[in-house]
């Protein structure tokens, strides 16, 4: 009827506004957006079209100009929660954490019962690494969310057993897993987390049985379509083992991915579980995910054979991934001229270190973390006894710590990432503490330190000057992986500070463009790199 009404009048306004609101209802059809911009032509500030359109565009990842929209909105309907609502998913996907936080105070000002306002709240502060205020909020939300809104509340649940587990408050999270699977038993997200949940606990058989469950459910991940696809890249894992992230790597548009992780060794349908043999021969390409050494789950020899048995390319062996744990930098790269390399030794729970043997501080880390996970700066006997005591593991690792504070006074931690021996940069963090991370260093939030970043990713070269250059390329060419990767520092000499080469680099493009343009021109090279090396693959083979 509305479509009637403007076959007789195109420009009614409350027919295209109406008309409008129920053609959002359909996926990606870009109508209702179309009908939106016609009615603002005649009525500009109206907030609820405002609104509703500011929605399409949040749906397509716009959200910039979503947020402007909500802001106009939000003059117009000062008393209505979830624009404001809205208006904080946005912000915190455009990184602008703190203006997110004071949308949803106001949203909840408005609503104080709006539940879904303080299940965003929840995430926000989770990201501000804010975990038990987080949490807090969750519950909140969960109190204010109808019980018969089961996914809602599973949702939340899972947003709080996360929220709890990064805050130490293990047996909350236990109990926030148990209830979901109370009531969903299949579950993924719930049996990963609670498997993340055993592990933390030391109860690593419950986790290992949790996790051979789950890839018995998965099976074969596959994306994208091998009939509309240059080739098919086989993504191989294992049970129990660390991971390579490989989200990013594979550009959608040309490849199609499938993703098996084997059960474990100790299985009696292993190592493929619930997957047939047959629906792995048409893969092209093997991309070895094992990529952390101390946490191999004892699936190197599985994935060896089966990658044998199909015959197929394989980026990343295993046997050459196997070469690069921590304990045995000194051996790849100790002679490297311009690099600085620090002593690193394995150390038991029952065996601890004495410290004495080190010139000065320690950083210590369990075997198989990465992330800064329970990463500690160690300067005396009581300190690691103390760090003992609060944490689970058995394995660790002592680095030799040297400072490496620079202009500014503060501490750069520079990522390079290895594609086929070639170093790409990927990020800079600068700062003020010796703990970098790039959530930690609020790269987006000072202009002096963007401009760094963004020299280094246009010519990382210049940056680090000839003698620094030559020794991250030698230790892309020792490294000897398909993909892997570097982070370093760079000493006031103007040698290169090593931390870390291996296959588990994270790489990413979620930063938001208009905040971080150059990221956009430099990260893009890195997947073209794969691309490459893919085709250069399929091509030898």
């Amino acid at each position: 009827m509305y479509r009637q009404v403007l076959e007789i009048d195109p420009r009614q306004p409350h027919a295209l506004r109406m008309l409008g609101m129920i053609l959002m209802d359909r996926p990606g059809d870009p109508e209702a957006e179309a009908l939106f911009l016609r009615h603002l032509e005649m009525d500009p500030e109206n907030p609820t079209t405002l609104h509703n359109l500011g929605r399409l565009l949040q749906g397509k990842g716009e959200d910039r100009d979503a947020a402007a929209l909500f802001r106009r909105a939000a003059a117009g309907l000062p008393d209505l929660a979830p624009i404001f609502n809205d208006l904080a998913v946005s912000l915190h996907r455009l990184g602008q954490r703190d203006e997110a936080l004071l949308a949803l105070d106001r949203a909840l000002e408005v609503d104080p019962n709006y539940g879904v306002a303080h299940d965003n709240r929840g995430m926000v502060l989770y990201d501000c690494h804010r975990f038990m205020e987080a949490a807090e909020a969750h519950l909140v939300a969960l109190n204010h969310t109808p019980v018969e809104a089961m996914s809602e509340r599973i949702a939340i649940l899972l947003h709080f057993s996360k929220a709890t587990f990064e805050g130490g408050e293990l047996a909350a999270a236990e109990q926030a897993c148990r209830v979901i699977l109370n009531i969903d038993a299949d579950n993924a997200e719930a049996l990963d987390q609670f498997a993340e949940i055993l592990d933390r606990l030391l109860r690593g058989d419950e986790a290992l049985s949790l996790r051979n469950r789950l890839t018995r459910m998965q099976g074969l991940v596959r994306k994208g379509r091998s009939d509309q696809s240059e080739a098919t890249i086989l993504l191989l894992g294992g049970v129990g083992a660390s991971h390579v992230p490989t989200r990013y790597l594979f550009d959608p548009a040309v490849f199609a991915t499938t993703t098996l992780i084997l059960v474990s060794p100790d299985q009696p349908d292993a190592p493929l579980g619930s997957v047939a043999y047959d629906d792995l021969i048409g893969a092209d390409l093997i991309f070895n995910t094992l990529g952390e050494v101390e946490r191999s789950g004892g699936q190197v020899e599985p994935v060896k054979t089966l990658a044998a048995r199909l015959g197929k390319p394989v980026l990343n062996p295993p046997d050459r991934v196997a070469r690069t744990g921590r304990d045995r930098v000194h051996e790849l790269f100790g002679d490297i001229a311009g690099l600085v390399v620090p002593e690193v030794r394995l150390m038991t729970r029952h065996e601890p270190a004495d410290l004495s043997s080190f010139s000065g501080p320690v950083l210590i880390r369990p075997g198989g973390a990465h992330g800064g996970k329970d990463l500690a700066l160690i300067k005396t006997p009581p300190q690691l006894t103390e760090y003992l005591a609060n944490v689970p593991y058995d394995r660790f690792l002592l680095t030799a710590f040297h400072d490496f504070k620079g202009a500014q006074e503060c501490y750069r931690k520079y990522r390079f990432i290895f594609v086929d021996r070639q170093p790409f940069p990927y990020h800079l963090a600068i700062a003020e503490s010796w703990l970098v991370h790039y959530w930690r260093a609020e790269m987006g939030r000072v202009d002096w330190k963007r401009r760094e970043e963004e020299a280094f990713l246009t010519d990382w070269r210049q940056v680090f000057g000839p003698k620094a250059a030559a020794a991250v390329d030698q230790v892309a060419q020792r490294l000897d992986l398909d993909y892997g990767g570097m982070d370093c520092s760079i000493l006031p000499n103007g040698e290169v500070l090593f931390f870390e080469a291996n296959a588990c680099m994270l790489v990413h493009l979620d930063d938001a463009e208009a905040e971080f343009p150059y990221k956009h021109q430099a990260v893009p090279r890195i997947r073209d790199a794969v691309t490459r090396m893919v085709r250069n693959r399929l091509g030898g083979a």
